[in-house]
C-alpha cells in the first residue's frame, strides 16, 4: 500500500513505540489542560508534542517529523523526504 494511503498510527502506538523498541524515554504530563508528552532518544535528542490526545492519529508528515527530530526510523507511514 503506498504512503498517502497506508493507516497513520495513533500518537500512543508511537509512543510505546518509541519506548519500547527504539529505545526512548517517554514522560508524559499536563500544563493549563494540554497534555504534553517529552520524548527522548537514546542519543539525547528531545521532542515535545503538546496538545494531543493518545489516541489521535498522527499524520504522516507529524511521524516524519518526529522521525527527523528524534534520529529513529519508525516502521509507520510517513512523507517521504525531498530529493537532493
Amino acid at each position: 500500500m503506498s504512503a498517502p494511503f497506508a493507516p497513520s498510527p495513533k500518537l500512543r502506538v508511537y509512543l510505546d513505540w518509541a519506548r519500547a523498541i527504539a529505545g526512548c524515554i517517554v514522560k508524559e504530563g499536563h500544563r493549563g489542560g494540554k497534555s504534553i508528552f517529552r520524548i527522548e532518544s537514546p542519543t539525547g535528542k528531545v521532542v515535545y508534542q503538546v496538545g494531543m490526545m493518545d489516541d489521535e492519529p498522527l499524520c504522516h508528515d507529524v511521524v516524519a517529523h518526529l522521525d527527523r527530530r528524534l534520529g529513529i526510523i519508525s516502521p509507520f507511514p510517513k512523507t517521504p523526504e525531498e530529493y537532493e
